[in-house]
């Protein structure tokens, strides 16, 4: 049975004011009582409630992390590398997920989740509406966001466009003259979300050199994960057959497309190469090509900001993480134009 801290104050003769202020260090109680009051805790077995402890020290040691969902690995992996950091240091993470739900507005955000219950907020790769903004602000908390550039908050994540040209150079150096892309979700307030500053690469560097670039394409899926890349390549194979070549904003996007290759009885590499983004951890056994991007370092960038700003510095950081490009099977064959070939070009 638990015991509560009424029995402890009445075992200590006294008051449960200056048991909860013994119990967590606080001014106002002597020396020799706080050691009594502690040993009567032990002796009964007493355990504060986080919660009545976070009111009275008026800190909660947790940090709260906002993001879209955790099944993703993206999203898993930082959460992962987070919270391993976080209870070295003795901190608990608080997770509240906004999900884009298929068909469905993503749900608002609501400070009261998160009021009272924790230090500061990560925010992964969720774009903020204006209005959600002064929800955010009004928690009065340290605030730092992954991946997504909210304008007035630090943030960590990498060069999206660099990491897209990456990987079209690549194509393009091994002949590939038709780039299909399977793009993030199409959100035009959003101008800052990795998917458009990927799409907007994409159009950019096949302009470029010369290429199409046309709306037709680049198929657009609501939801970076290997179903809807999936479902993503197919619209675009049925719309453009020509493609001998796909670059997906994210690697599982792009495992869902080799998917869809192989049941075409088309071989990826080969028949039509296939890019993705991320460095997901399943990439080597997909044989796939990637620019990959090192989320542990920004996890835990993004809490030494978090925690920088709870000892006192606040100042607003950009930190951008550079990518690498791990060739693969899926990228391995040079594209031949069999025209070309036969005309002896």
């Amino acid at each position: 049975m638990n015991v509560r801290i009424e029995e402890v104050a009445n075992a200590a003769q006294v008051s449960t004011a200056t048991v909860s202020r013994a119990l967590n260090n606080l001014p106002g109680v002597g020396q020799q009582t706080r050691e009594h009051v502690l040993k009567v805790a032990l002796e009964l077995g007493y355990s504060p409630s986080h919660s009545a402890s976070a009111l009275a020290s008026g800190t909660s040691h947790s940090i709260g992390i906002v993001l879209p969902d955790v099944s993703r690995w993206f999203f898993a992996t930082a959460v992962q590398s987070i919270e391993m950091a976080l209870h070295e240091r003795h901190y608990d993470a608080l997770m509240y997920t906004l999900p884009y739900d298929e068909g469905k507005p993503r749900p608002t955000f609501n400070p009261t989740v998160l009021r009272s219950k924790v230090d500061a907020v990560a925010v992964l790769s969720v774009y903020f509406s204006e209005q959600e903004v002064e929800l955010l602000k009004s928690l009065n908390l340290p605030v730092a966001f992954l991946s997504v550039r909210q304008p007035g908050f630090s943030h960590v994540g990498i060069d999206d466009e660099a990491a897209m040209r990456s990987a079209c150079e690549n194509l393009i150096a091994h002949g590939h003259r038709i780039i299909g892309h399977l793009s993030g979700m199409t959100n035009d307030t959003c101008p800052n979300a990795p998917t458009e500053r990927r799409r907007r690469a994409w159009k950019a560097m096949l302009g470029r050199h010369g290429l199409e670039c046309s709306d037709s394409l680049d198929s657009p899926a609501r939801v970076m994960t290997a179903q809807h890349g999936y479902e993503a390549a197919k619209i675009l194979l049925n719309r453009r057959p020509d493609v001998t070549a796909i670059v997906a904003s994210s690697d599982e996007m792009a495992m869902g497309a080799i998917q869809c290759l192989r049941e075409r009885s088309l071989t990826p590499g080969v028949d039509v190469a296939v890019i993705g983004i991320d460095g997901n951890n399943l990439s080597e056994a997909f044989g796939l090509t990637t620019v990959a991007q090192p989320v542990y370092e920004q996890s835990m960038a993004l809490l030494t900001i978090l925690l920088a700003a709870l000892a006192g510095d606040t100042a607003h950081r950009e930190l951008i993480f550079p990518t690498h490009l791990i060739a693969r099977n899926s990228t391995a064959r040079q594209h031949v134009d069999i025209a070309h070939a036969l005309q002896g070009g």
